[in-house]
Parts: C-alpha cells; sequence; structure tokens
C-alpha cells in the first residue's frame, strides 16, 4: 500500500511531544503559521535538543505514534556547496540502506538517525536536527507563543527566511514575501 502523508494533527504533535518532555523548537510551515502566514502544513516540522536524554524520550514519543518511514521516498542527502547554498544530493541506495529503511528506529546515541519525515497515527512530523543551526542556537532567537494553552517555542522569522531564501525554491516565494512583511510590521511595533 503506497504510503500516504496525512496532513498533521498540530495539537495533538505538541501535546504528545509534550508529554514526553521533549525539548524542541517548531520550524517550517506551521512556525509560519503561528507567525500569522496564511497556508496549510503538510507536515509539523521540529528541531529537538540533541542530548541523550531528551532523544530517549523523543524516540519513546516515535514509538507510542507508530512513526515510520516512506519506504518510497528518494534516497540522498543535504550538502552545503562553496557558495553558501544547501543542495539535495539524490543517490542510489543500496540493498543494505533499503533493507535499514524499512526497519528504521531512530537511535538516541545517533541524532542523525531522528532526521527522517515519519507518518505518525497524528499525521506527518519531519524531525529535522539542524537546519538554520542546531536545537541551541534556534532556541536561543525562538519566541515563545500560546498555543491553545500550552507554551511552544517557534523559530525566529529571521531563521525562517535564512532557511526559506537559500535556495529560495518558486514554492517558498508567497510564505517568504508574507513572513517579510510580518518581520517588518514586529520592526515598526
Amino acid at each position: 500500500m503506497p504510503w500516504e502523508r496525512a496532513k498533521p494533527d498540530i495539537e495533538a504533535l505538541l501535546g504528545l511531544l509534550d508529554r514526553h518532555g521533549v525539548r524542541y523548537v517548531v520550524t517550517g510551515s506551521v512556525a509560519a503559521r503561528l507567525y500569522g502566514v496564511p497556508l496549510e502544513p503538510g507536515d509539523l516540522d521540529v528541531t529537538p535538543a540533541s542530548d541523550r536524554e531528551n532523544l530517549d524520550r523523543l524516540a519513546a514519543a516515535l514509538e507510542e505514534v507508530g512513526a515510520d518511514l516512506d519506504p518510497e521516498e528518494p534516497f540522498g542527502r543535504w550538502e552545503n556547496g562553496d557558495d553558501g547554498e544547501r543542495r539535495w544530493l539524490a543517490f542510489e541506495p543500496t540493498a543494505l540502506e533499503r533493507k535499514a529503511r524499512e526497519e528504521w528506529r531512530p537511535r538516541p546515541d545517533d541524532p542523525a538517525s531522528f532526521d527522517h519525515l515519519v507518518r505518525t497515527r497524528f499525521g506527518a512530523l519531519d524531525v529535522v536536527p539542524e537546519i538554520a543551526g542546531s536545537y541551541d542556537d534556534l532556541r536561543r532567537r525562538a519566541t515563545a507563543i500560546e498555543v491553545k494553552g500550552r507554551s511552544v517555542w517557534i523559530e525566529s522569522i529571521e531563521d525562517q527566511l535564512a532557511t526559506l531564501t537559500i535556495p529560495l525554491r518558486p514554492k517558498d516565494a508567497d510564505r517568504v514575501r508574507a513572513l517579510r512583511a510580518i518581520h517588518r510590521g514586529y520592526a515598526h511595533s
């Protein structure tokens, strides 16, 4: 059966992470939406703290919701180019790499093992151990907001713009314009 990406139940996913005591910063489209950008997120992106205890808690949360990977997702990795832009480099996997994906379970001793878009019973969750920076970098600049009675740290608009504009993908142009307008509004308040 093909793997379908279900829209995230943001409240349920945030509740799950909080119940397990996971420290994280919300990034991506959900962070933009929480700032007021009108869009419908396809997943919840989070950058977790990478210490072993936090990753143990995140692994337990992922296990609770039956997280698994898309077996058909293209294989690849991000690389930073000499010009500072990040590029996705696709590659043809070996049989061993395909088998490892099918049997994937995150390993708290390896933060990179969490770096996946996963399917959960609450929809799609994208765990991104490092994007515009590590958890510590993002958290220093993040904004705490109230979401249904829960305090949530969201990636700063500046960090969002840095991620979305290098490289600027056509699908992100509207979000970038909206975030810049919101940012200008904050600067003039």
